[in-house]
Order: C-alpha cells, then sequence, then structure tokens
C-alpha cells in the first residue's frame, strides 16, 4: 500500500488501496484519511445479496436491463400495463424487477434493454409469481422515490445465460 503524509493529521492513500487498508489508517493514529478517487468510488450491492430481511434497508445496484416487457393482461381500466425486466449485474446474477401500474407513468419512457444504469431506494419482497424468469428467490418493486440514474459502464456483461439441463425444463 502506498502512503504519503500530507500533514500530521491528512494521509493520502493510493488507488491500490482498499477501504480496509484505509479504516487501518485510522486505527493506527491517523485522525482522517484522504483517499483517491479510485479507492472512494462508489460500492454497488450485488444481487446475489439481495434479501428482504431488516437487515439491508437501502439497496443500490448497478445494472444492465436484459429483458424488458408490458403485462397487458393485469392493466387496470385507466391505468398503463405494469412494467417488467430482468436485469444483471458485473457477476452474471439476474432478478426481476417490477414497475407497479401507478408507478408506470413516473418510470415509462426511463429503461431500454441493453442499458446500464444505477438503481436505488427500491422494495425487496419474496418472488411468488408463477412466471419467474430468473433463479432469484426475491423480486424488486419500483417504489414512488426509487431512483434509476443512466450511467456509461462496459463492465456488467451484456447477456445473462442461466443454461439448465434439458430434463429439468418443464412445460
Amino acid at each position: 500500500m502506498k502512503m504519503k503524509a500530507m500533514s500530521d493529521s491528512y494521509l493520502k492513500v493510493s488507488s491500490f488501496a482498499n477501504l480496509k487498508d484505509a479504516i487501518q489508517c485510522l486505527h493506527d493514529g491517523h485522525q482522517s484519511c484522504v483517499l483517491s478517487q479510485v479507492a472512494i468510488a462508489a460500492r454497488y450491492d450485488l444481487i446475489k445479496y439481495i434479501n428482504a430481511g431488516p437487515a439491508h434497508k437501502v439497496w443500490k445496484l448497478k445494472v444492465r436491463v436484459i429483458k424488458l416487457w408490458t403485462i397487458f393482461y393485469f392493466a387496470k381500466s385507466g391505468m398503463k400495463a405494469p412494467i417488467e425486466m430482468v436485469v444483471l449485474d458485473e457477476e452474471g446474477d439476474t432478478i426481476q424487477c417490477t414497475v407497479k401500474d401507478i408507478f408506470v407513468p413516473i418510470f415509462e419512457g426511463l429503461h431500454a434493454e441493453g442499458n446500464v444504469y444505477v438503481v436505488s431506494n427500491f422494495g425487496v419482497a419474496l418472488n411468488t409469481m408463477k412466471f419467474k424468469p430468473t433463479r432469484h428467490k426475491f423480486r424488486i418493486h419500483f417504489k414512488m422515490d426509487t431512483i434509476v440514474r443512466p450511467v456509461q459502464d462496459s463492465s456488467i456483461p451484456l447477456n445473462g445465460f442461466n443454461f439448465v439441463p434439458f430434463k429439468n425444463i418443464h412445460a
């Protein structure tokens, strides 16, 4: 780890240091640390850790929309049809997302297949739907105050594949 004293109370930690190293600097008697931009890059949660428990109330994901569709069958009179999508993270994990009919006017047109977004402040619930396009136990529900921000990022795969033996496919 590369460190440079900037004063008696500040220490610059190189971009090769991680958060654990920076915290160790604090414990070693430095009152504060200044990390380079790379070291303090935004941290995103991974889809595989998403759950509905109280331990993690505010999730922040960086995901690519790999499939997007509307469910006209469930559209209520005078309401927009709910939006469903499957999103993929940097490790190739997927989860289903739902935008309920009452929130469609807020999010309609914000998502496009193939694009990458940072999404935060959404709800998580057990996926009890009959049609489950992912193996994830939970699903994401967009709320009125869910934040969706488009980003340019090529680190997220373009596709997510989940191969299964043919005998496991039920018609």
